[in-house]
């Protein structure tokens, strides 16, 4: 599975818009748990595999704390060895809902698609 880092921004921008910035509106979120994700939860992913996304829209520090602070201390994923880490199953279900935020995203866009086709 391939993940689409400009995708993943305009659906976080798009949940920002909103007022949500943690979880769906926050790019780092997003794009840790999908790189997670992809190598499921019996595997692990390095940090490496990790930066190749994140470098591209935030520094190594900001992701490295997060890597504590969020996915660590709140147990989306265990750190089982220098730069090594494996998604856990709670970091699992908070893979669905932020592909199912994905999908609502790309349902709301549908739809203000079709409502701008309609004539006045």
């Amino acid at each position: 599975m391939d993940i689409d880092i400009e995708f993943e921004q305009e659906v976080a921008r798009f949940y920002l818009s909103m007022g949500i910035t943690t979880g769906p509106g926050d790019i780092q979120y997003r794009l840790i748990l999908l790189v997670l994700a992809r190598n499921g939860e019996d595997n692990v992913t390095r940090f490496s595999e990790i930066r190749e996304y994140t470098d591209k829209i935030a520094d190594r520090g900001s992701i490295g704390g997060k890597m504590k602070s969020v996915f660590q201390l709140e147990g989306l994923a265990m750190k089982v060895g220098h730069g090594d880490y494996i998604i856990t199953h709670k970091g699992l279900l908070a893979t669905d809902f932020i592909r199912s935020t994905s999908g609502f995203y790309k349902k709301v866009k549908d739809i203000e698609h079709i409502i701008e086709r309609i004539p006045s």
